[in-house]
């Protein structure tokens, strides 16, 4: 007699993606569902994430499923909130809600003030980061791979509220020239541990793969 099939009662299956993004936060945590533990429980492990927009403040994330941030895995109890399924997590001391992610897109908001795409871009062309708003639509978008790097040559391109795009390249975008000389050196050694590194490289290509999977839905996240 065969082993009766786990199902979820709430519908979640191996492979769904949990998301914790607090409003106007600048963390966030995706967890992916490896292993479904009778019709209530679930197993799930932290995975990572790329930017793939920005504006003047607030930077556009997806979550990469299958490239793992952390071996360990946790097993929560799916729970319904405000007709929402979550899993109860705690951290840093905390106790916060990660919903289950069911956009086309899977691109999140978050909030950055100081010290990263955002924050630089605002800081050197504010006459055009005050025209854009990623919450609806215009902004910095990637076009051939996930920003990464403040000097990276990758191209971007702004997006309009009135349609106009405008491509460029971002380390130009970035004046990476003026970002702070310590944050240029960092970045500089971890390229440099990435480059000479094999996990890197295969972690690179995997994130390559899903933003070329992610390029469709962002069109039209943006049009």
């Amino acid at each position: 007699m065969g082993k009766e099939k786990v199902e979820n009662r709430y519908g979640v299956q191996v492979g769904d993606i949990f998301s914790e993004n607090r409003l106007n936060c600048n963390y966030s945590s995706f967890y992916q569902v490896v292993a479904l533990h009778g019709e209530s429980k679930v197993e799930v492990r932290k995975i990572d994430q790329i930017c793939v927009a920005f504006d003047g403040y607030y930077k556009g994330i997806v979550p990469l499923p299958g490239i793992w941030q952390s071996h360990r895995t946790h097993i929560l109890t799916v729970q319904e909130r405000q007709g929402e399924s979550g899993l109860l997590l705690w951290i840093c001391g905390g106790e916060h809600l990660a919903y289950l992610d069911r956009t086309e897109t899977h691109m999140y908001m978050e909030l950055h003030e100081r010290d990263d795409f955002p924050f630089y871009f605002r800081d050197y062309y504010p006459e055009i980061a005050e025209q854009l708003d990623l919450k609806t639509g215009s902004g910095i978008y990637a076009v051939d791979r996930p920003f990464k790097w403040v000097d990276d040559d990758c191209r971007a391109m702004i997006c309009y509220p009135d349609g106009r795009e405008v491509e460029t390249v971002f380390r130009e975008l970035m004046r990476s020239d003026k970002i702070p000389q310590e944050t240029r050196t960092f970045e500089a050694e971890l390229r440099r541990i990435s480059e000479e590194s094999g996990l890197f490289q295969w972690w690179d290509e995997k994130e390559q793969i899903m933003f070329e999977g992610l390029k469709s839905s962002l069109s039209g996240w943006n049009g």
